[in-house]
């Protein structure tokens, strides 16, 4: 009987598509403002112009502003990075120390971490920096 001119016209409802990309700017925003080393501290190293990389085996000693001693990204006291360093340098011939300190960190704090080393016999020490 009736018949109805008008065209049924398709319409694509865009509110999702920009809800999603709305999620995805956040989400990329907030995890680009997380900064972490790979080992997972932040140190603020200090700078200099003379810097060079170790190219030869090495390790890592960290210490934090708060004077707290990590191995490889693992928490521990001095004594066992001393015996771990030592049963390391047994296995690696041409193993270095690489000590990153924090700028705040206290000097006490790095020498201990050199002197208890030396002790154990081991003087491949290496104190890391940024290149200004």
């Amino acid at each position: 009987m009736f018949k109805s001119t008008l065209n049924k016209k398709s319409n694509i409802n865009i509110i999702p598509m920009i809800d999603v990309i709305f999620f995805l700017l956040v989400f990329f925003m907030l995890f680009t403002s997380f900064r972490a080393t790979p080992e997972g501290l932040e140190l603020q190293l200090p700078t200099a112009e003379t810097v060079t990389e170790q190219t030869q085996e090495h390790i890592v000693i960290d210490i934090t502003a708060q004077g707290e001693y990590y191995l490889e990204g693992e928490l521990m006291p001095l004594a066992d990075i001393r015996v771990r360093v030592q049963e390391l340098s047994s296995e690696h011939d041409n193993l270095i120390a690489i000590i990153n300190a924090d700028q705040e960190t206290r000097y006490h704090h790095v020498i201990s971490v050199m002197d208890g080393l030396r002790q154990e016999g081991f003087y491949n020490l290496a104190l890391a920096a940024e290149r200004e």
